[in-house]
């Protein structure tokens, strides 16, 4: 049995994973909100094109924090750090599927910043590299939310309820970066957002729909994989 200073030290050990679980899983469900209204307003992109710009440009705070806090995490297991390394490492197709949902979501940010900010010069590239982007990534993030999305609410309630196996200091400076992320980026979406009225409905775009489509299938087929490797996905 442990003693006290034993039970302690152990405690120790695990904040520094303990905490960037949390940051992570307040980050990812910030942008999954976030994501899931971007989708309902890109179902009616000629009417609401404003409101797509300014949400996804408020999508960028949130989406640092939480590349910076699994980037950090990811440097942390790789340069052998005891405690990440006792964590070990997400599911072998999460890693696999990693790199992929990285390079398409930087994809996704730079092709939309583009078309904001880039003027006439290179609009139709922009539209081009966007709309591919998005049609892959949707069913690399369905995959990632669909691994995550449970044990993240599940961190996120354990942290603010006090009900948490381990006590994890530094809750409100995790909650203070995410505001403060959400913040910088609401006023980067106020100063970049044209406000023009839409231009009336002409349908679900194209991207969207093979997207959505691809993203269903993606996780059907992820699930009947995770089952083979009886490997639970790790935060």
């Amino acid at each position: 049995m442990q003693n006290r200073k034993e039970f302690y030290a152990d405690d120790n050990k695990r904040f520094p994973i303990e905490r960037n679980k949390r940051m992570t899983a307040i980050a990812g469900t910030v942008l999954f909100v976030l994501i899931i209204a971007e989708l309902v307003i890109t179902a009616n992109l000629a009417a609401l094109r404003s409101e797509h710009i300014f949400v996804g440009v408020l999508l960028a705070g949130p989406l640092v924090v939480k590349m910076c806090s699994t980037g950090y995490r990811f440097f942390r297991y790789y340069t052998k750090s005891p405690e990440f390394v006792r964590a070990g490492p997400p599911n072998i197709l999460l890693r696999l599927l990693a790199p992929f949902l990285v390079v398409i979501t930087i994809l996704v940010f730079i092709s939309g910043f583009g078309l904001v900010l880039g003027g006439h010069a290179h609009e139709e590239l922009f539209i081009k590299i966007h709309a591919v982007s998005v049609t892959l990534w949707l069913p690399l993030l369905a995959v990632h939310i669909y691994a995550y999305i449970r044990k993240a609410s599940g961190l996120i309630a354990n942290d603010w309820t006090g009900k948490s196996k381990y006590r994890v200091p530094g809750r409100e400076g995790r909650l203070g970066i995410n505001v403060a992320a959400i913040i910088m980026s609401g006023i980067a979406a106020i100063i970049m957002t044209p406000w023009k009225a839409g231009e009336g409905d002409h349908g679900i775009p194209s991207p969207l729909i093979v997207g959505i489509m691809a993203a269903v299938i993606a996780v059907l087929i992820f699930k009947l994989l995770l089952r083979k490797t009886n490997n639970k996905p790790q935060l």
